[in-house]
Order: structure tokens, then C-alpha cells, then sequence
């Protein structure tokens, strides 16, 4: 059962209650992750400690993916399912009798908008990983030309997804009626943008987006409303055409990772932006240690090419260099945002 939550409520939900909600989340994503190894029977393999390597070949993983056999013992090391002795290389072995984990019932709704965790597609989508290990290729590309699969369409409208954008949204039109959505996918900030606009003959939100079926969902779903235009854009490029100092706000949500050149992005925004301006940065996926890596260095370990991870810093040092002073900064797990005012 889908939970539908008001974006006036959810964004409201105080920071670290939705991240509490997130990686309740994710803890349950660690569980559903050992049940389906369990039927598999890959923890049977793991009756007397064996190195990554020796598990990977009785698994039988392809030997390009050895190193993500690795980084599934440590998803389920992190679970408690798994032991992990230390040495040279180290070796895994199941745990005998694991303590049986609850998890908060309203914290997960929270976070998924859902009543169970089989309704995801998200959730369910370890399997996949799984199955993909042993077979040659990459079946997840990290530069978004073609069609993304389900779950990552799944994510647009998750709750704790919809919460970092509406954080975002809500910054960027603080500043002024002027809103540059980069990366806007499929535009549903557009849409949350454009609902909030004053009325005010210079209102007006713009959408970059590479994709192109985001590109045409988000012309699609913006249809009728002469406010929001959209073009297609690679952030990875200077967008010359916009305009030096247009913009009262620009936002960029969940898309920051794939960017393997960011710097083009920064003199983008920068440019853009009038003095004053702000930018907000959301759901970037960072180099942090939290209770989600493991899983999360799991689910992004089949991209290719792989995710940008900055850390905090690397964000710091990048707006610094374009003249961008911080104001806030918030995270769920891995997922950082943060927000910055042009000098």
C-alpha cells in the first residue's frame, strides 16, 4: 500500500528525522539483502572463513566482478551475518546464530511512503546484483543516454528522495522567482518549482537535462505552463547560452555523482547566478562513512563508468573556488546536500 505524502508536510519533516526514517531504510535493505543470499544459499558457502576471492569462485562470479563479491561479504558483514577476520587477505564466515532484527514500521513508511518493502522495486532489486555477478557486462550505464531500469525511475517519487528535493526547491526559490533546475530528469522539481512560484512577471524556471527520454518526460509533464522551458544539456559542458547573472536560484538534486568532470558545473552556477544568488546541491552521494556504505558501495559497484564520490571537502573547496560561501548542509546516509550564496 502506497502512503501518500502532502510535499507541504514532508517538507517539513526536520532533518534528522528523515534521516533517522533513511537509514531505518537502509538497515532493512541490509536484511532483504541477506534473505535472498540465504535462499540462494550463499551463506552456506561460508560454513568455515574463506578469503573474497575463494567465496567469489564457489559463487561463481565472473572474475572481473571479484572485488564485488568483496564488497557483498562487507554489505553483510555490516548486517551482523558475517564475520570478518582480520588478515592478510582477510577471511568471512557466516554467522552461526544472528540476532533477529526489527525494524521501525512508521520509520520506514516515512522514508518509503510504502507499507512493505516488497512493494519497492528498489528494495527488491538486489537480486539483480546478484544475478549480475555472474555473468559477463555491465548491465547499469552511469552516463544515463539510454533508458534507466525501474528502480532508479522508482526513486523520483520516494519520499525520502522527494524530501531532498523539496529541500532544494524550497532554498533555490528563496532567493528570488528565477530558478535554474540542472539535471531536472523527468521534472518533477520542475513541476514542485513551478507550483510555487509568486506572482511575479519575471517568474520562470529552466531545466537542463542530458537524457533524452527525461528530457522529453519533463517537456511532457511541464506541457502548457509558458513559466518552465527545457533543453538538453550535458553539465559536464559549459552552458554558454544562459545567461551571465539571470538567475535568483539554481539547484542540481541527485545527479551530481555521474558528473565525472563537476568543475564546468561550478562555472555554470557561478556565471549564471546573480550576486546573491543560491545554489543548492542535493542528494549527492559522498565519500563519508556511515551506516549505508556498505550497501550503497554494493549497489553502485556494477556502474560503469563508476560514480563520482566527493568528500565534504572536495564540495568546499570547488565552491570556494567560484566564489560560493555555504549556508547549510544536511545528509541522509551517503547522500549529502548542501547549499551556498554567491558572493
Amino acid at each position: 500500500m502506497t502512503v501518500h505524502v502532502d510535499s507541504d508536510d514532508l517538507v517539513r519533516v526536520p532533518p534528522e528525522r528523515m534521516e533517522a526514517a533513511y537509514l531505518e531504510y537502509r538497515r532493512a535493505c541490509y536484511d532483504v539483502l541477506r534473505r535472498q543470499c540465504a535462499a540462494r544459499g550463499l551463506l552456506d558457502l561460508l560454513r568455515t572463513p574463506v578469503t573474497a576471492d575463494e567465496f567469489g569462485r564457489r559463487m561463481g562470479v565472473v572474475p572481473t566482478k571479484l572485488p564485488i563479491a568483496e564488497l557483498l561479504l562487507r554489505a553483510l558483514a555490516k548486517h551482523g551475518d558475517v564475520t570478518r577476520v582480520e588478515g592478510d587477505p582477510p577471511r568471512y564466515a557466516a554467522v552461526a546464530s544472528p540476532t533477529p532484527r526489527d525494524f521501525d514500521d512508521d520509520l520506514v513508511r516515512l522514508a518509503t511512503g510504502r507499507g512493505s518493502l516488497t512493494e519497492l522495486r528498489h528494495s527488491q532489486s538486489y537480486a539483480g546484483i546478484l544475478d549480475a555477478l555472474t555473468v559477463e557486462g555491465d548491465p547499469i550505464a552511469a552516463d544515463f543516454t539510454a533508458g534507466a531500469p525501474p528502480e532508479i525511475e522508482e526513486i523520483f517519487t520516494i519520499p525520502f528522495y522527494r524530501w531532498c528535493r523539496l529541500q532544494a526547491v524550497h532554498e533555490a526559490l528563496a532567493a528570488g522567482p528565477r530558478v535554474l533546475d540542472l539535471a531536472c530528469g523527468p521534472g518533477y522539481g520542475l513541476l514542485e518549482i513551478a507550483d510555487r512560484l509568486p506572482a511575479d512577471p519575471r517568474a520562470a524556471v529552466f531545466g537542463v537535462e542530458l537524457t533524452p527520454h527525461y528530457a522529453e518526460a519533463a517537456m511532457r509533464r511541464t506541457a502548457g505552463d509558458d513559466r518552465v522551458a527545457v533543453v538538453r544539456g550535458d553539465l559536464q559542458r559549459p552552458q554558454e547560452y544562459l545567461r551571465d547573472g539571470h538567475f535568483d536560484g539554481a539547484l542540481i538534486v541527485g545527479a551530481y555523482h555521474f558528473l565525472r568532470e563537476p568543475e564546468p558545473l561550478w562555472a555554470t552556477v557561478a556565471r549564471a547566478l546573480r550576486p546573491g544568488g543560491v545554489f543548492a546541491l542535493g542528494y549527492v552521494q559522498s565519500d563519508v562513512a556511515t551506516d549505508d556504505r556498505e550497501i550503497m558501495d554494493l549497489r553502485f559497484a556494477l556502474r560503469k563508468p563508476p560514480v563520482y564520490r566527493p568528500t565534504p571537502q572536495d564540495i568546499d573547496h570547488l565552491a570556494a573556488r567560484y566564489g560560493l560561501t555555504p549556508i547549510r548542509r544536511f545528509g541522509l546516509g551517503v547522500w549529502r546536500s548542501y547549499s551556498f550564496r554567491r558572493a
